[in-house]
Protein backbone atom coordinates (compact mmCIF):
# COMPACT_ATOMS: atom_id res chain seq x y z
CA UNK A 1 0.00 0.00 0.00
CA UNK A 2 1.56 3.31 -1.08
CA UNK A 3 0.81 6.45 0.87
CA UNK A 4 2.54 9.69 1.78
CA UNK A 5 3.93 9.22 5.25
CA UNK A 6 5.67 11.66 7.58
CA UNK A 7 9.32 10.99 8.29
CA UNK A 8 9.73 8.18 10.83
CA UNK A 9 10.84 9.00 14.36
CA UNK A 10 13.90 6.79 13.83
CA UNK A 11 15.36 7.19 10.33
CA UNK A 12 16.13 4.10 8.27
CA UNK A 13 19.76 5.21 8.09
CA UNK A 14 20.12 4.57 11.84
CA UNK A 15 19.87 0.84 11.17
CA UNK A 16 23.27 0.13 9.70
CA UNK A 17 24.84 -3.18 8.78
CA UNK A 18 26.93 -2.94 11.94
CA UNK A 19 23.77 -2.49 14.02
CA UNK A 20 22.23 -5.67 12.61
CA UNK A 21 25.45 -7.64 12.86
CA UNK A 22 26.52 -6.54 16.34
CA UNK A 23 23.71 -4.87 18.29
CA UNK A 24 20.23 -5.96 17.23
CA UNK A 25 18.59 -8.78 19.16
CA UNK A 26 19.82 -12.19 18.01
CA UNK A 27 23.05 -10.88 16.47
CA UNK A 28 25.19 -13.28 18.50
CA UNK A 29 23.38 -16.28 17.02
CA UNK A 30 22.92 -15.10 13.44
CA UNK A 31 24.88 -16.44 10.51
CA UNK A 32 24.10 -16.26 6.82
CA UNK A 33 24.77 -19.97 6.37
CA UNK A 34 22.61 -22.97 7.16
CA UNK A 35 23.02 -22.91 10.96
CA UNK A 36 19.65 -23.85 12.52
CA UNK A 37 17.54 -20.83 13.48
CA UNK A 38 16.17 -20.85 17.00
CA UNK A 39 15.31 -18.32 19.67
CA UNK A 40 12.27 -16.10 19.35
CA UNK A 41 12.04 -16.87 15.61
CA UNK A 42 11.50 -20.57 16.09
CA UNK A 43 9.23 -20.00 19.08
CA UNK A 44 7.02 -17.54 17.21
CA UNK A 45 6.71 -19.70 14.11
CA UNK A 46 6.37 -23.17 15.58
CA UNK A 47 4.73 -22.49 18.95
CA UNK A 48 2.59 -19.42 18.34
CA UNK A 49 1.66 -19.33 14.65
CA UNK A 50 1.81 -23.01 13.64
CA UNK A 51 1.08 -22.16 10.01
CA UNK A 52 0.35 -24.97 7.58
CA UNK A 53 2.44 -25.27 4.41
CA UNK A 54 1.42 -22.78 1.77
CA UNK A 55 0.30 -20.12 4.25
CA UNK A 56 1.56 -16.56 3.80
CA UNK A 57 3.52 -14.88 6.58
CA UNK A 58 4.36 -11.18 6.44
CA UNK A 59 7.22 -10.31 8.78
CA UNK A 60 7.25 -6.58 9.52
CA UNK A 61 10.71 -5.28 10.35
CA UNK A 62 12.37 -8.44 9.09
CA UNK A 63 15.92 -7.30 9.89
CA UNK A 64 18.43 -10.02 8.98
CA UNK A 65 15.68 -12.30 7.68
CA UNK A 66 15.84 -15.15 10.19
CA UNK A 67 12.08 -15.59 10.51
CA UNK A 68 11.30 -15.57 6.81
CA UNK A 69 14.14 -18.02 6.19
CA UNK A 70 12.84 -20.37 8.86
CA UNK A 71 9.31 -20.08 7.48
CA UNK A 72 10.49 -20.90 3.96
CA UNK A 73 12.35 -23.94 5.27
CA UNK A 74 9.02 -25.16 6.61
CA UNK A 75 7.17 -24.53 3.30
CA UNK A 76 5.45 -21.38 4.55
CA UNK A 77 5.43 -18.55 2.01
CA UNK A 78 7.13 -15.55 3.59
CA UNK A 79 7.48 -11.86 2.79
CA UNK A 80 9.87 -9.80 4.88
CA UNK A 81 9.35 -6.04 4.96
CA UNK A 82 11.89 -3.54 6.23
CA UNK A 83 12.60 0.13 5.53
CA UNK A 84 16.34 -0.07 6.23
CA UNK A 85 18.52 -0.76 3.17
CA UNK A 86 21.01 -2.62 5.38
CA UNK A 87 18.27 -5.00 6.49
CA UNK A 88 17.15 -5.63 2.93
CA UNK A 89 20.72 -6.54 1.94
CA UNK A 90 21.33 -8.81 4.94
CA UNK A 91 17.97 -10.56 4.68
CA UNK A 92 18.67 -11.16 1.01
CA UNK A 93 22.04 -12.66 1.93
CA UNK A 94 20.40 -14.92 4.51
CA UNK A 95 17.95 -16.26 1.92
CA UNK A 96 20.61 -16.66 -0.76
CA UNK A 97 23.03 -18.50 1.53
CA UNK A 98 20.28 -20.95 2.46
CA UNK A 99 19.11 -21.25 -1.17
CA UNK A 100 15.69 -19.90 -0.29
CA UNK A 101 15.57 -16.99 -2.74
CA UNK A 102 12.55 -18.32 -4.59
CA UNK A 103 10.70 -19.45 -1.47
CA UNK A 104 10.73 -16.19 0.48
CA UNK A 105 11.18 -12.58 -0.54
CA UNK A 106 12.20 -9.25 0.95
CA UNK A 107 10.41 -6.00 0.15
CA UNK A 108 11.55 -2.54 1.12
CA UNK A 109 8.72 -0.71 2.86
CA UNK A 110 7.50 1.08 5.94
CA UNK A 111 5.53 -0.63 8.71
CA UNK A 112 3.00 2.22 8.39
CA UNK A 113 2.40 1.46 4.71
CA UNK A 114 3.09 -2.18 3.94
CA UNK A 115 3.79 -3.21 0.32
CA UNK A 116 1.27 -6.03 0.62
CA UNK A 117 -2.28 -6.27 -0.69
CA UNK A 118 -5.46 -6.29 1.38
CA UNK A 119 -6.32 -9.58 3.05
CA UNK A 120 -3.36 -11.55 1.65
CA UNK A 121 -1.63 -12.73 4.80
CA UNK A 122 -2.45 -15.61 7.11
CA UNK A 123 -0.15 -14.14 9.76
CA UNK A 124 1.72 -10.92 10.45
CA UNK A 125 4.69 -10.88 12.81
CA UNK A 126 6.32 -7.87 14.46
CA UNK A 127 9.31 -9.18 16.40
CA UNK A 128 11.28 -6.51 18.24
CA UNK A 129 9.65 -3.76 16.20
CA UNK A 130 7.01 -1.97 18.27
CA UNK A 131 9.54 -0.46 20.70
CA UNK A 132 10.97 1.43 17.73
CA UNK A 133 7.66 3.18 16.98
CA UNK A 134 6.04 6.23 18.54
CA UNK A 135 2.41 5.69 19.64
CA UNK A 136 0.96 7.24 16.47
CA UNK A 137 3.37 5.18 14.35
CA UNK A 138 2.38 2.03 16.19
CA UNK A 139 -1.30 2.76 15.59
CA UNK A 140 -0.68 3.07 11.84
CA UNK A 141 1.48 -0.07 11.80
CA UNK A 142 -1.20 -2.09 13.57
CA UNK A 143 -3.84 -0.78 11.20
CA UNK A 144 -1.67 -1.90 8.30
CA UNK A 145 -1.15 -5.33 9.86
CA UNK A 146 -4.92 -5.69 10.17
CA UNK A 147 -5.45 -4.53 6.58
CA UNK A 148 -3.15 -7.15 5.04
CA UNK A 149 -4.46 -10.02 7.18
CA UNK A 150 -7.17 -12.39 6.09
CA UNK A 151 -10.28 -12.57 8.29
CA UNK A 152 -9.22 -14.32 11.51
CA UNK A 153 -5.55 -14.00 10.52
CA UNK A 154 -2.94 -13.99 13.28
CA UNK A 155 -0.86 -11.17 14.69
CA UNK A 156 2.25 -12.06 16.73
CA UNK A 157 4.32 -9.46 18.57
CA UNK A 158 7.48 -9.73 20.64
CA UNK A 159 9.01 -6.68 22.28
CA UNK A 160 11.98 -5.88 24.48
CA UNK A 161 12.25 -4.15 26.85
CA UNK A 162 9.23 -4.31 29.08
CA UNK A 163 9.48 -0.68 30.14
CA UNK A 164 8.91 -1.49 33.81
CA UNK A 165 12.35 -3.07 34.26
CA UNK A 166 13.86 0.39 33.78
CA UNK A 167 11.17 2.84 34.85
CA UNK A 168 9.90 0.95 37.89
CA UNK A 169 12.27 -1.68 39.28
CA UNK A 170 15.56 0.03 38.49
CA UNK A 171 14.34 3.49 39.44
CA UNK A 172 13.04 2.42 42.84
CA UNK A 173 16.11 0.34 43.66
CA UNK A 174 18.25 3.34 42.80
CA UNK A 175 16.19 5.60 45.06
CA UNK A 176 15.68 3.33 48.05
CA UNK A 177 19.28 2.50 48.93
CA UNK A 178 21.38 5.45 50.19
CA UNK A 179 24.35 6.21 47.98
CA UNK A 180 23.06 4.47 44.88
CA UNK A 181 21.84 7.64 43.21
CA UNK A 182 25.37 9.00 43.19
CA UNK A 183 26.80 5.93 41.46
CA UNK A 184 23.97 4.48 39.41
CA UNK A 185 23.15 6.29 36.14
CA UNK A 186 19.72 7.90 36.11
CA UNK A 187 19.01 6.16 32.79
CA UNK A 188 20.82 2.83 32.45
CA UNK A 189 19.78 2.22 28.84
CA UNK A 190 22.44 1.71 26.19
CA UNK A 191 22.96 4.52 23.71
CA UNK A 192 21.20 2.69 20.89
CA UNK A 193 18.18 2.13 23.14
CA UNK A 194 17.95 5.82 23.95
CA UNK A 195 18.11 6.65 20.25
CA UNK A 196 15.90 3.89 18.82
CA UNK A 197 13.51 2.73 21.54
CA UNK A 198 11.06 5.59 21.19
CA UNK A 199 8.05 3.43 22.07
CA UNK A 200 8.95 1.03 24.86
CA UNK A 201 5.88 -0.87 25.99
CA UNK A 202 4.13 -2.22 29.05
CA UNK A 203 1.98 -5.33 28.81
CA UNK A 204 -1.26 -3.43 29.38
CA UNK A 205 -0.34 -0.58 27.09
CA UNK A 206 0.53 -2.87 24.22
CA UNK A 207 -2.65 -4.90 24.65
CA UNK A 208 -4.72 -1.70 24.65
CA UNK A 209 -3.05 -0.48 21.45
CA UNK A 210 -3.72 -3.78 19.69
CA UNK A 211 -7.33 -3.76 20.86
CA UNK A 212 -7.80 -0.18 19.67
CA UNK A 213 -6.61 -1.30 16.23
CA UNK A 214 -9.56 -3.71 16.03
CA UNK A 215 -7.91 -7.03 16.89
CA UNK A 216 -9.69 -9.59 19.04
CA UNK A 217 -8.73 -12.70 21.03
CA UNK A 218 -5.82 -10.75 22.43
CA UNK A 219 -3.44 -12.58 24.72
CA UNK A 220 -0.42 -10.79 26.19
CA UNK A 221 2.11 -12.22 28.62
CA UNK A 222 5.61 -11.75 29.95
CA UNK A 223 8.36 -13.88 28.49
CA UNK A 224 10.98 -15.73 30.52
CA UNK A 225 13.88 -13.34 29.92
CA UNK A 226 15.27 -11.73 33.06
CA UNK A 227 17.71 -9.12 31.73
CA UNK A 228 19.96 -7.47 34.31
CA UNK A 229 23.14 -6.54 32.43
CA UNK A 230 22.45 -2.86 33.09
CA UNK A 231 22.13 -3.21 36.89
CA UNK A 232 25.30 -2.18 38.78
CA UNK A 233 24.72 -4.30 41.91
CA UNK A 234 24.65 -8.10 42.14
CA UNK A 235 22.16 -7.83 44.99
CA UNK A 236 19.89 -5.65 42.89
CA UNK A 237 20.17 -8.10 40.00
CA UNK A 238 18.91 -10.86 42.27
CA UNK A 239 15.85 -8.74 43.00
CA UNK A 240 14.82 -8.96 39.35
CA UNK A 241 15.01 -12.75 39.43
CA UNK A 242 13.00 -12.87 42.64
CA UNK A 243 10.28 -10.59 41.27
CA UNK A 244 10.12 -12.59 38.04
CA UNK A 245 8.95 -15.62 40.02
CA UNK A 246 6.13 -13.89 41.91
CA UNK A 247 2.64 -13.96 40.37
CA UNK A 248 1.41 -10.41 39.99
CA UNK A 249 4.93 -8.98 40.08
CA UNK A 250 6.45 -10.67 37.05
CA UNK A 251 6.35 -7.42 35.10
CA UNK A 252 8.83 -5.89 37.52
CA UNK A 253 11.37 -8.61 36.77
CA UNK A 254 10.86 -9.98 33.28
CA UNK A 255 12.24 -8.11 30.32
CA UNK A 256 10.17 -9.17 27.30
CA UNK A 257 6.51 -9.18 26.31
CA UNK A 258 4.69 -11.39 23.83
CA UNK A 259 1.24 -10.88 22.33
CA UNK A 260 -1.00 -12.79 19.98
CA UNK A 261 -4.28 -11.61 18.50
CA UNK A 262 -6.60 -12.20 15.57
CA UNK A 263 -8.05 -9.91 12.97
Amino acid sequence: MTRALPAPAVPASAYTERYFREVAAGADDWTEDATPIGGIYSYALTRLMRLPPGSLLVDVGCGRGELIALAAEQSVRAVGVDYAPAAIALAGSTLAARRLDGLAEVRQGDARGLPVGDGEADAVSMLDVVEHLLPDELALALAEARRVLKPDGQLVIHTFPNRLIYDLTYRWQRRLIPGRAAHWPADPRLQFEREMHVGEQTLRGLSRAVGAAGFHERRAWYGDWVYTDFVPSSRARRTYHALARVPGLKGAGRANILLTARR
